[in-house]
């Protein structure tokens, strides 16, 4: 049985192949899906003052949660002698974009909230979704550490709160929001696309951020990306993995609209039962 610590650095754990979708993961899975709809759905008429100060308290933690992780691995990889990891560790994935909106959506106001708030309940809530089943954490780390549990913890967070505010209607979504989620990714790509550019052309690296450069090992965008820059054109990959984000936030609005529309035809017969 392999020893390692709650806080033990990924390349001190001898042996460690993967716990993704290792028997405790696979029951997390499950976890934190049927808890995340069930107690959404029991807290769904939580006040939206009461939602507004859980959100100002998430905003607080998730940051000071990133910070720690990032100096706790920084501390490691430069003592180890593998040197900051600037074109990894920086927190300019899409997914780090659920700490800034969160941010947005507890302290900001008028266009800047909405903005928020439509990224997390739709691109912020299906990469939590996802990142919860494929959490690449648990390639480097064991389930029982702090590498894994920060990366399991923060994609479930993402999955949670974007399923909380649209069960309680605190966010209730519309064809707009598929656009307004998309003001808070180009923020974010504003600052990454120029980084993964200007940083793999200096270092001799791979800085893939938002998986705005070279696919970062998904088969499909990785292959896209190889073929456009072997002609000179990986700039036309970057333009298309911005604009997907577009029909992904529309899968999570038109399921969203099926569901209200399903519950209220469902609503709509039981009252003309008792009538």
């Amino acid at each position: 049985m392999q020893a390692y610590s709650f806080f033990d650095y990924k390349y001190n754990i001898e042996g460690f192949d993967s716990d993704l979708f290792s028997p405790m993961h696979i029951v997390y899975i499950i976890l934190v899906y049927l808890l995340g709809f069930a107690l959404s759905y029991f807290f769904r008429n939580t006040k939206h003052q009461s939602i507004s100060r859980g959100l100002k308290v998430l905003s607080l933690i998730m940051p000071i949660l990133e910070i720690s992780k990032i100096a706790w691995e920084s501390y490691y990889d430069i003592t180890t002698g593998q040197g900051f990891n600037y074109g990894g560790i920086l927190p300019l994935y899409t997914c780090s974009l659920f700490m800034y909106a969160l941010i947005g959506a507890a302290w900001g106001r008028g266009r800047l909230r909405e903005y928020c708030l439509s990224f997390i309940t739709t691109i912020g809530l299906l990469y939590g979704a996802v990142g919860v089943v494929y959490c690449n954490g648990l390639n480097y780390y064991p389930f029982w550490t702090f590498g894994a549990f920060y990366s399991l913890f923060f994609h479930s967070a993402m999955f949670v709160t974007g399923v909380f505010l649209l069960v309680s209607g605190y966010k209730r979504l519309e064809w707009a929001d598929c656009l307004r989620a998309m003001l808070p990714i180009l923020a974010l790509a504003a600052v990454a696309v120029p980084f993964n550019y200007v940083y793999n052309h200096l270092a001799h690296s791979n800085a893939d951020y938002m998986l705005l450069y070279s696919g970062g090992g998904v088969p499909i965008y990785q292959d896209l990306s190889e073929k456009l820059a072997q002609k000179g054109l990986r700039f036309i990959y970057t333009i298309i993995m911005l604009l997907t984000h577009i029909p992904l936030a529309a899968l999570v609005t038109g399921a969203y609209k099926l569901i209200n529309s399903a519950s209220a035809r469902n609503k709509k017969r039981k009252s003309a039962i008792k009538s």
